[in-house]
């Protein structure tokens, strides 16, 4: 015999906001890292980068738990969907960066890129983490008197 747990087994917006604090944790240190060694455009440069990975992985996470609760059969499809759709917009907005001279003008291209590498690394690292250690079960028993 076996109690049922209290414990949520769908813990993707836990997984969420862990990887999305370590990133903007991350973020703001590198922030002001970056202020201190190069001054304010540096600053923006990473900040920019951050929110980017940030705002982008958020919305990507957030929409796979959401078919994960609806429609777990979908989910690896989904996620494949979303990571290729997270890596076209990503690269589409630094494509529009460039594009409209804002790289060259306000932003530092090197504190851009290693805003972004270090928010993403950072997200990666901690929703590895945070997801190893939730207690997600293989399969879920049917409910009982359910044939």
């Amino acid at each position: 015999m076996t109690t049922e747990s209290k414990q949520d087994t769908r813990p993707g917006v836990t997984v969420l906001l862990v990887a999305a604090g370590a990133a903007l944790v991350v973020g703001l240190t590198m922030t002001a890292v970056a202020a201190l060694v190069s001054g304010p455009v540096a600053a923006l440069s990473v900040a920019a980068g951050v929110g980017l990975v940030v705002s982008v992985l958020s919305f990507g996470a957030f929409s796979l738990n959401m078919v994960a609760s609806i429609m777990p059969s979908a989910t690896v499809l989904v996620a494949l969907v979303t990571y290729a759709l997270q890596l076209v917009v990503m690269a589409a907005v630094v494509l529009a960066l460039v594009r409209s001279g804002a790289i060259e003008e306000t932003l530092d291209r090197r504190w851009l890129g290693g805003g972004v590498a270090m928010a993403t690394a950072a997200w990666m690292i901690a929703q590895i983490v945070s997801a190893t250690k939730a207690r997600i079960p293989l399969y879920d028993l049917p409910e009982a008197g359910a044939r």
